[in-house]
C-alpha cells in the first residue's frame, strides 16, 4: 500500500492506495514542524491510525508538508513516520513540491499555494528550481488565509472599516477587541484563528471596501512572491488552496495588475498527486 499525506498549518488530507486504486481517504489536524515535535506527531497518529488500516502493510509514504522546507524539520515529520510504519519507505518534502506536481505534472510553471498560509515556486516539470524563504504569518505569507485575515482586523480594531461591516463582524463572530488579543497573543495557532476570519471575508466580499482589500492582499502575494521569479510573465501560474479557490476574482483581478496569466487552479492537491506518483 501506498499513502499521500498533503499537509498545512490547519489540517493533513491522507489517501491510502492499494492495487493502484483509492482505499481510504481521511483528514487529521496540520503538522508543521515550527509548532510541534516528534513525539507529538507520534502520538496523534498512531492513535488514529491503528484503528484505521495495518500499519505494516504500508510499503510507500510521501508526506509533503508546510515547513518542511530544511532537512531538519524534515526530520521532526520523518521520525515520526519511520516509527509509525516500519515496513515503508518514508519521503517527506516541503508543500511546494507537492502543489506543483499536483498541479503542474510534468510541465514547466509557476506553482502557488493560498491556503492558511501562502507560498509559490518556479517548477521545471521534475523539481523546484526558484522559491523563496517563507516567512510565516508573521512577516510574510501575503495573500493567505491569514493574511488577509490580519489585514482586516487590524483595521477593525482601529475602526478603519465602515460602520455596516463593523456592526456585521461584532455581530457574527461576536469577539470583542479583548477576545481578539488574547487568542493572537495567549493561544496557540493565531495563523488558523486569523485565516477563519476569511469566512467572514466571503460573505461580505460584494462590499466594496472588502473587494478591494482582498484585491490588494493578492495584489502584495504578486508582487513579494511570485514576481521574483524568472520569467514569471512568460509562464501561466497554477494555485492550491481554499483560500485561492473561494477569492478566485479578486485574484485574477491583481494578477491582471502584474500581466501574470492564471493556470490552473484546485483546491486540493491529492487528485493530482494521487495521479503523479501512480504514474511514476
Amino acid at each position: 500500500m501506498l499513502l499521500i499525506a498533503d499537509s498545512g498549518s490547519t489540517k493533513t488530507d491522507w489517501l491510502l492506495l492499494k492495487d493502484g486504486k483509492e482505499y481510504l481517504s481521511f483528514k487529521t489536524v496540520g503538522f508543521n514542524p515550527y509548532f510541534i515535535d516528534t513525539q507529538h506527531v507520534y502520538d496523534i497518529l498512531k492513535e488514529d491510525f491503528s484503528e484505521k488500516f495495518d500499519l505494516y502493510a504500508v510499503k510507500e509514504v510521501f508526506f509533503y508538508g508546510a515547513g518542511c522546507s530544511s532537512e531538519s524539520k524534515q526530520a521532526v515529520i520523518n521520525n515520526a513516520l519511520k516509527q509509525l510504519f516500519p515496513k515503508a519507505i518514508t519521503d517527506v518534502d516541503h508543500d511546494l513540491l507537492g502543489a506543483a506536481r499536483a498541479i503542474l505534472g510534468r510541465e514547466k510553471g509557476i506553482a502557488g499555494i493560498l491556503g492558511t498560509g501562502s507560498n509559490s515556486c518556479l517548477y521545471d516539470g521534475t523539481n523546484v528550481v526558484e522559491s523563496l524563504f517563507s516567512l510565516g504569518y508573521m512577516f510574510g505569507d501575503e495573500g493567505s488565509g491569514a493574511h488577509l485575515g490580519k489585514t482586516y482586523i487590524s483595521q477593525h480594531l482601529k475602526k478603519q472599516v465602515p460602520q455596516e461591516l463593523y456592526d456585521e463582524f461584532m455581530k457574527e463572530p461576536g469577539y470583542s477587541p479583548e477576545d481578539i488579543l488574547t487568542y493572537i497573543y495567549k493561544k496557540p495557532n493565531p495563523n488558523r484563528f486569523l485565516a477563519s476570519f476569511a469566512l467572514f471575508l466571503k460573505r461580505n466580499i460584494d462590499h466594496p471596501f472588502v473587494h478591494n482589500l482582498v484585491v490588494n492582499c493578492f495584489d502584495e502575494y504578486f508582487k513579494e512572491q511570485v514576481s521574483k521569479f524568472t520569467g514569471y510573465r512568460d509562464l501561466p501560474f497554477s494555485y492550491i488552496g481554499s483560500v485561492g479557490y473561494n477569492f478566485s476574482t479578486q485574484l485574477e483581478e491583481a494578477a491582471v495588475r502584474h500581466g501574470i496569466s492564471i493556470g490552473r487552479c484546485m483546491v486540493s492537491p491529492m487528485e493530482g498527486l494521487m495521479e503523479f506518483h501512480l504514474n511514476g
